[in-house]
């Protein structure tokens, strides 16, 4: 009888959460309307002026990038056996492939009352995770125009959503004050981790509304060296003769970091001494909620992941010697990758172009050939990505620049809806026809002779 009260007062309490709601009304006169079509024009004037200048952009970084890859394709040499590389190729640009190992390596967290049970095997990076349940607001808008005139009025309902986040306890709620988030325990996991391995974390950027908090933790980019998180990477990870540094595993997370397993649960202690509220539960982690209950504000959940090696990883890379560490000592390998700097040649020497930096790594086993038509095609797709993005900027650049003109016509009630319809197919050709120029202009500055081969076969059928 009392499992069954007790599941009654969850789901009143839940129920009034759900319930509890704050609304906020805003009114827009047609005065205010105008006034906020002025802004608009402004910012379409700005659009129009700006969006060009990125398509000339797009266009000439996109022929830098074809340059870029077709020196790789003309230069790079091609290791065939990655575990016994020479020092005739230090400083070259290389292509190789192999398996990501850590050899008989351990790897263990930062020492800790939040530590795995013993270190772990044939892992590649480790890390923990630690998320807390609480409450954030989400906001649904409803907009009402008036029947005479442009004016608008707006009803912002404000709701309480309960979730959990690993960027730890948040504040009071703008619109709930007295409906605070609680700590929990996360203060004493801090402790217990022990001080972070990174000075400061940086600032949290300003995010839309209503993000999921994993979603919104995604794009911050939890900082996992900050307590109470924490991550390790072997430092005997390489591919065949050739090291991996930290950096190098860090950075490239899509080829190093995309196959996440559990700790296996035997790791994980069952208890913490110094945090009894702790236990392990059915999938290997810490938490605070008991079995079978649901969670509640100030719950942490504690969670265990690592990557395995013996997964295969292909570069385009340079080859340098690897410098002894003063506290690591003499590196186990010899040799190190790094990016390479490129400098294409014109004219037998005499023109020198600086393109940059080339660097590919890229998961699975690619031959030369095949990693060069994928670097092509992903940059293929980017360059139309930002063409149409910079089309999407230019149209709505001309769209806001007739906004004043848009707002007046809303004042009459059937022809607001007709003149909107209007000035955005107007505001469409002429973003169009102003995309297609810049972009001709620019292929005619980028590829003049492509351009003038063209024109020349164009204008013998004519």
């Amino acid at each position: 009888m009392d499992a069954a009260e007790e599941f009654i007062d969850f789901e009143v309490d839940l129920l009034r959460r759900r319930l509890q709601t704050v609304d906020e009304t805003t009114r827009c006169n047609t005065w205010c309307k105008l006034k906020q079509s002025l802004g608009l024009t402004i910012i379409g004037l700005l659009l129009i002026c700006i969006s060009p200048c990125l398509m000339w952009k797009n266009e000439g970084r996109h022929v830098k990038e074809l340059r870029r890859i077709d020196f790789c394709k003309n230069k790079a040499v091609v290791i065939d056996n990655s575990d016994v590389p020479t020092d005739e190729h230090t400083g070259d640009l290389v292509h190789f492939v192999g398996k990501v190992s850590v050899d008989d390596d351990v790897l263990d967290l930062k020492s800790g009352a939040l530590n795995i049970s013993s270190p772990l095997t044939k892992a590649l990076v480790i890390k923990r995770t630690c998320s807390i349940y609480q409450k954030f607001e989400q906001s649904a808008q409803q907009t009402k125009n008036d029947m005479i005139g442009a004016g608008q009025t707006t009803t912002t309902t404000f709701s309480i959503k309960e979730d959990w986040t690993p960027m730890g306890p948040k504040g009071p709620l703008e619109h709930f004050p007295n409906d605070p988030n609680s700590r929990g325990i996360w203060d004493e996991l801090v402790t217990e981790s022990g001080p972070s391995d990174t000075a400061s974390s940086p600032a949290a950027m300003k995010l839309p509304p209503n993000l999921p908090p994993q979603m919104a933790a995604l794009f911050q980019q939890v900082d996992l060296n900050q307590s109470p998180h924490c991550m390790s990477v072997s430092k005997s990870a390489h591919v065949g003769g050739f090291g991996l540094s930290r950096d190098i595993i860090m950075t490239e997370k899509a080829v190093f970091q995309s196959n996440w397993m559990q700790v296996p649960a035997e790791l994980v202690p069952d208890h913490i001494e110094s945090l009894p509220e702790l236990r392990k539960d059915r999938y290997g982690n810490l938490t605070t909620v008991e079995e079978g209950d649901q969670p509640t504000n100030g719950d942490v959940m504690i969670k265990f992941e690592y990557i395995a090696d013996g997964f295969d990883a292909s570069f385009i890379v340079q080859q340098v010697l690897l410098d002894a560490d003063p506290e690591a000592g003499v590196p186990e390998h010899k040799y190190g990758v790094d990016k390479q700097k490129i400098i294409d040649e014109k004219c037998c020497g005499k023109i020198t172009d600086d393109l940059g930096v080339i660097w590919m790594v890229r998961a699975g086993r690619h031959d030369l050939k095949e990693m060069i038509m994928m670097a092509k095609e992903d940059e293929k797709a980017v360059t139309k990505v930002l063409r149409i993005l910079c089309w999407i900027l230019l149209v709505a650049g001309w769209m806001m620049l007739f906004s004043i003109f848009t707002t007046l016509l809303s004042t009459l009630p059937l022809l607001g809806a007709l003149g909107s319809a209007a000035f955005f197919i107007v505001a469409l050709i002429v973003g169009t026809v102003c995309c297609c120029a810049v972009t001709a202009v620019a292929y005619f500055r980028y590829r003049p002779l492509i351009t003038a081969i063209i024109l020349a076969i164009a204008g013998g059928i004519a």
